[in-house]
């Protein structure tokens, strides 16, 4: 059970392996792009390409795909950045449990974005972990962990992602010779180091000049990208997406332009390189402040 590209890698490894894959689940073809059109997941994509089995239920947990799950009669499901939440009856149904890789070292960043909250976080470290599905989210005990590697002071979601999804794929051969030999020896999380994360809002890609330190955006920059991104206004509301940063040290005035496009925060500036107006394409700083030179000096909202 998977969606994104990241969830890929572990389902090549799983074909790779010789165990029977029985099917897939992904989540339904969605509307993409301007015109809306409906387009498959990247699992849907790359299972039917190699002839696998392919299921889109709207509800995982729904009668039907219970019925259709019993019927498949699968010793083992894994879940990879599926997108739902499974019912204890699901859970109960494969004789070995279902398993979920997840993108963090758990018991840290239980939820729906680990990837992005390590880099908000600004932790110098994150990692895998397969764990057996419980009702209560990320909850399960440990089946196994990976080793620790580093969030790099570049390290988008997209490209720390992406990394965890060759290193969960890892992880997953290694649990493969467990589940062949029913020898899974499960490991309680400890609860007293519990963090959380949710699910990310389109809105919480707004930018607060006096409530959030130029660190604090450049992090939310590299965590919200590919999305949602990260936006401000200016002082007649135009949006700014802001697409590439750089802190700078000092105090400023929270909101104000400076040369060269440089920006108050709460705690030091941010100095903008690259960003997309509204209706246009990605520009330089100095494209820009040489269509808008009244926005020097201004304060934005």
């Amino acid at each position: 059970m998977g969606t994104p590209e990241w969830a890929i890698p572990t389902l090549r490894v799983l074909v790779e392996s010789g165990n029977p894959v029985v099917g897939v689940f992904t989540q339904p073809d969605r509307p993409v792009g301007r015109k809306q059109l409906l387009k498959p997941s990247p699992v849907r994509e790359w299972s039917e390409a190699q002839g696998l089995r392919v299921w889109t239920p709207e509800q995982a947990s729904s009668p039907e795909t219970l019925e259709t799950l019993s019927d498949l009669k699968p010793e083992v499901v894994l879940v990879c950045a599926y997108g739902q939440l499974l019912s204890q009856a699901l859970l109960e149904l494969p004789w070995l449990g279902c398993f979920n890789l997840h993108f963090s070292l758990l018991p840290r960043w239980r939820g729906a974005s680990p990837v992005q909250a390590a880099i908000l976080a600004g932790d110098p470290i994150t990692g895998v972990a397969l764990q057996k599905m419980v009702l209560k989210l990320d909850a399960g005990p440990l089946l196994c962990v990976s080793d620790s590697v580093p969030v790099t002071p570049e390290d988008t979601s997209e490209m720390l992602g992406a990394r965890l999804a060759e290193l969960g794929a890892k992880l997953v051969q290694v649990a493969l010779p467990r589940f062949a030999a029913d020898a899974l020896a499960l490991t309680p999380q400890d609860e007293s180091a519990v963090t959380n994360c949710r699910i990310i809002r389109k809105s919480q890609g707004g930018i607060d000049w006096c409530h959030e330190s130029a660190e604090q955006i450049e992090r939310k920059l590299r965590a919200y990208t590919p999305w949602p991104g990260i936006h401000c206004f200016t002082p007649k509301g135009k949006r700014l997406q802001l697409v590439e940063v750089k802190v700078v040290l000092g105090s400023f005035e929270p909101g104000q332009v400076y040369p060269e496009l440089l920006i108050g925060t709460k705690a030091g500036g941010l100095r903008v390189l690259q960003l997309k107006p509204a209706g246009r394409g990605v520009m330089t700083a100095e494209a820009f402040l040489r269509g808008h030179p009244e926005l020097l000096g201004a304060t934005l909202p």
